[in-house]
């Protein structure tokens, strides 16, 4: 590999170390807005539930930003260094060890690490505001139903299928 390419190549490389930092400090944006969705949502505070919904909105598409990047990054550092790009981040970081570029791809694997347990926490706590959303949803269901005089009960048969 002549000097120019391993230039271009360091440049690179120091990008997709800044890149998955910029990951990881994304998803924790992710995840404090997520969080911060769940209080609104307790204290039934409609404006700042919005807002914050739209600052998920606009960080999502950040997030889409940055996973367009990394998959051009990637392509470009296996072009330099001569091979076909892997489909998972194991295949980098094996090819990165290859070419001797191994405190990077330790760093990644580890960042990496990092980001899974970030997006672990967000699905946890999505699910968590999900299950209050339903619950408050049935509850308005029952209570429109009680003042209208529409609740309907449900009885079985004796072949256990539910009668209205």
């Amino acid at each position: 590999m002549n000097s120019e390419t391993e230039l271009k190549l360091q440049l690179k490389l120091s990008y997709l170390q800044q890149l998955w930092h910029d990951f990881c400090e994304q998803h924790t944006f992710l995840y404090e807005l997520t969080c911060d969705e769940y209080m609104h949502l307790l204290a039934s505070d409609t404006d700042q539930l919005e807002l914050t919904i739209q600052d998920k909105r606009t960080l999502l598409s950040e997030i889409n930003t940055l996973d367009q990047s990394r998959s051009e990054l990637v392509k470009e550092i296996t072009q330099l260094m001569g091979k076909d790009k892997p489909e998972k981040l194991s295949g980098l970081i094996a090819l990165l060890n290859d070419g001797g570029h191994t405190e990077l791809a330790t760093e990644l694997g580890k960042r990496n690490l990092v980001l899974l347990d970030i997006i672990e926490k967000i699905q946890a706590q999505n699910k968590k505001n999900q299950f209050f959303l339903n619950k408050a949803i049935y509850s308005l269901k029952e209570l429109r139903e009680s003042f209208s005089g529409e609740k309907k009960y449900k009885t079985y048969s004796a072949k256990g299928m539910a009668r209205i």
